[in-house]
């Protein structure tokens, strides 16, 4: 018999059927396929927020998701008369109307204008110069022999921080078993100051996750800020397996700056994810200082876990 736990993996593959054969050797993470989750409670501090976002009508899937993945690889991200025209290819290039145009230029526009929040700040996407980001960083990190109990044992670590206690039931359920490579792409990592002698790395991922209000009446869908409060955005992470996304490509961009970055040290330089709801950005109306608002969650590196889980794909033991 082959054995088919050795070979190349991803975060994709390890989340879905066991020896699943369509994902086993793409590490591609793309968006849920049809992605669409109706929501009739909302927050009553979203409720603050519009509920109609430009992207509420744009096609749902993993096809218009990629669309958007691929602008946001390509598009200025300071303003530039360049981003309608890349915006008009990508569109081209997906099957879909060059109508849509105006409506996701406005919708990158509050993507790259929202204060990010958080140990961010009122740090905005736009804020970062071509040198201070580096869009889809490819990975093959080498695993040596990595269970679902390693998983659980290295998510232990750092009980304080985000998805410890709550996400371990979930990640229990899963069956991993892999030997080889993983292999992904991040989508965005990015400083956090000017100063290379003060920044932090961070990874951003994005979600073109559909969350609203079925219309009613021959009325149109509502989908913005308002349906991406920090509820929803916790049932995304947790529904999707997230946060063992987030902390893999941590653990990449660990690697990846301990190989190019002089003098690197986790302590000092990893920053943290985020997780960007391109549907649900609000740009800057509403901000407040010290928070962080609906479309994005803002997560630090919980250290301890994420070099538990290097030493687990390395095989080390603890």
């Amino acid at each position: 018999r082959i054995d088919r736990s050795w070979g190349r993996s991803s975060y994709s593959a390890w989340i879905a059927a066991p020896l699943d054969p369509a994902r086993l050797d793409q590490g591609r993470d793309r968006d849920p396929q049809g992605e669409e989750a109706s929501l009739t409670d909302v927050d009553s501090d979203a409720a603050l927020w519009s509920e109609q976002g430009p992207l509420a009508a744009f096609p749902r899937g993993a096809a218009a998701g990629d669309c958007l993945h691929r602008i946001l690889e390509q598009i200025p991200f300071q303003a530039s008369e360049q981003a309608a025209a890349v915006i008009d290819s990508e569109l081209r290039r997906a099957g879909l109307d060059e109508s849509w145009t105006p409506a996701v230029l406005e919708g990158m526009k509050l993507v790259l204008t929202t204060p990010l929040g958080g140990r961010l700040g009122s740090l905005e996407l736009g804020d970062l110069t071509a040198e201070r980001r580096l869009h889809e960083l490819s990975f093959d990190l080498p695993v040596e022999h990595v269970r679902t109990g390693d998983l659980l044992q290295a998510f232990q670590r750092n009980p304080e921080a985000s998805f410890g206690g709550e996400y371990l039931k979930l990640l229990s359920r899963l069956s991993i078993n892999s030997r080889g490579f993983l292999t992904g792409s991040i989508d965005l990592v990015f400083s956090d100051h000017p100063d290379p002698q003060q920044a932090r790395w961070w990874v951003a991922d994005w979600k073109s996750n559909w969350l609203g209000e079925r219309g009613a009446d021959g009325l149109a869908d509502l989908c913005g800020p308002r349906h991406y409060d920090p509820g929803a955005m916790q049932a995304q992470m947790l529904h999707h397996h997230y946060p063992l996304q987030a902390h893999l490509y941590l653990v990449a961009l660990h690697r990846h700056l301990r190989w190019r970055l002089p003098g690197y040290s986790p302590e000092r330089h990893l920053g943290g994810y985020v997780y960007v709801f391109l549907r649900g950005m609000p740009g800057r109306d509403g901000w407040s200082d010290g928070g962080v608002g609906p479309g994005r969650l803002v997560e630090p590196a919980p250290l301890e876990r994420v070099l538990a889980l290097d030493r687990a794909l390395e095989g080390v033991a603890g």
